[in-house]
C-alpha cells in the first residue's frame, strides 16, 4: 500500500444484534467528536428498520440480511445461511456430529461467534467491490465503546512494519474464574496451561493491517466452530501459535490506546488480577485516562462504571 493513504483509508467494522438508536448513539457521537474521516460498517442481524436507517444517517455502510417490510425488521437466519454454505450440486455436505445439524436452538443466537465470520468474509467483500485501498481496520463492539480521539492515531505511530495486529490486554490473566472457566469447557486442560499465566486479550474490541485483520477474524470464528463456546477463549488461544503470535503486538493499560475497563473494577485480591497499583487508570475531567494523565483513545466496556456511564450517556447518548 502506498506510503501517502491516511485515516481516510481506515476502517472500524462493527455488528449489531437486537439493538435500537439510542443503543448506538454514544459509539457514534463519540466517534464523530473524535474527527475521525475513515468508514463505519455495520454488520446488523436481527434489528429494526429505524436502526438501519439511523446508522446510514451515520454514514455507516449496513449489512443487512431478510427484510420483512410488514414488520418494518431485518433477521437473519444463521441455520439458512449454513445449509446454502455447504450445499454442492443440490446435496448437503454435512458431519452428523454438528451441532448445527442436529440441535439448531443450541447455537442460532450466538452472533458474537458468527459477527467474526462476517466481519471478515462479506465485510471484505463490500470493501473490495469499492475499489477503495484499505490501510487499517478496527473490530468494536457498539453498545459499550466509546471513543475519545482518533483510534487509529496512535496505531499509525506506534505499530511497528513487522506488527500486523494491536491487540489490548486486560488487568487479569486467565487465572480469573471465569476466564478458566471458559478455556476449559471450550478446548480442555491443555488449551488452559498455554495461556493460563498470560493477560487475557479481549475480542471486543482490536485492529491491525487490512488484510492480516480480514484473514484473523475468519482464523477466530474457524477455530471456534466447532466448539460453540465462545469467541474470547478462541481469540486467546490462536495469538498463542507461531505466526499470529510473531504478528501481534499486545499493549495494556498503561499504553493510551485502549482500556478494557471491566478488569480494572476487579480487586486486587481477585484471582488473576495483574494490575500494579500505581497503573490503574484514572476517570478525571470527562477523561478516562492512564495512570500518567494520557486519555485513552477508546473505552470499551465504558457501562461496568457508574461513572463512567452517567457522563457518556450524557455527553454522547442523545440520538441525532
Amino acid at each position: 500500500m502506498s506510503a501517502e493513504m491516511s485515516a481516510a483509508n481506515d476502517v472500524i467494522v462493527t455488528a449489531v444484534s437486537g439493538y435500537e438508536p439510542k443503543h448506538m448513539a454514544a459509539w457514534y457521537n463519540s466517534l464523530k467528536a473524535t474527527g475521525y474521516r475513515g468508514r463505519t460498517v455495520a454488520v446488523a442481524y436481527n434489528v429494526s428498520e429505524a436502526l438501519v436507517d439511523y446508522m446510514k444517517h451515520m454514514g455507516s455502510l449496513v449489512i443487512t440480511f431478510d427484510h420483512d417490510a410488514g414488520k418494518k425488521r431485518y433477521s437473519y437466519s444463521q441455520l439458512r445461511e449454513e445449509i446454502a454454505d455447504h450445499t454442492d450440486g443440490g446435496k448437503l455436505y454435512t458431519d452428523r456430529r454438528w451441532t448445527w445439524n442436529k440441535r439448531v436452538l443450541r447455537f442460532k443466537d450466538k452472533i458474537y461467534d458468527r459477527r467474526f465470520f462476517h466481519a471478515s468474509h462479506l465485510v471484505k467483500q463490500h470493501l473490495d467491490a469499492l475499489g477503495e485501498p484499505v490501510r487499517f481496520v478496527a473490530f468494536s463492539d457498539a453498545r459499550d465503546v466509546i471513543f475519545q480521539s482518533d483510534p487509529f492515531a496512535w496505531m499509525e505511530e506506534n505499530l511497528a512494519p513487522g506488527k500486523d495486529l494491536l491487540i489490548g490486554e486486560e488487568s487479569i490473566t486467565h487465572e480469573d474464574p471465569w476466564n478458566r472457566r471458559n478455556v476449559l469447557k471450550t478446548y480442555g486442560r491443555h488449551a488452559y496451561d498455554r495461556v493460563a499465566r498470560v493477560p487475557v486479550c479481549c475480542a471486543g474490541y482490536f485492529a491491525g493491517r487490512y488484510e492480516a485483520m480480514m484473514d484473523f477474524m475468519l482464523a477466530v470464528y474457524y477455530f471456534d466452530q466447532t466448539k460453540r463456546s465462545g469467541d474470547q477463549a478462541a481469540f486467546n488461544q490462536l495469538l498463542t501459535f507461531c505466526g499470529w503470535k510473531e504478528k501481534a503486538e499486545k499493549v495494556n493499560w498503561q499504553v493510551p490506546w485502549l482500556l478494557h475497563a471491566v478488569s480494572a473494577n476487579v480487586g486486587p485480591d481477585a484471582p488473576g488480577f495483574c494490575m500494579p497499583r500505581e497503573t490503574v487508570p484514572v476517570f478525571e475531567d470527562g477523561l478516562v485516562k492512564t495512570f500518567d494523565k494520557q486519555p485513552y483513545a477508546i473505552v470499551h466496556q465504558y457501562d461496568r462504571n457508574k461513572e463512567m456511564t452517567a457522563y457518556f450517556l450524557e455527553k454522547f447518548g442523545k440520538v441525532e
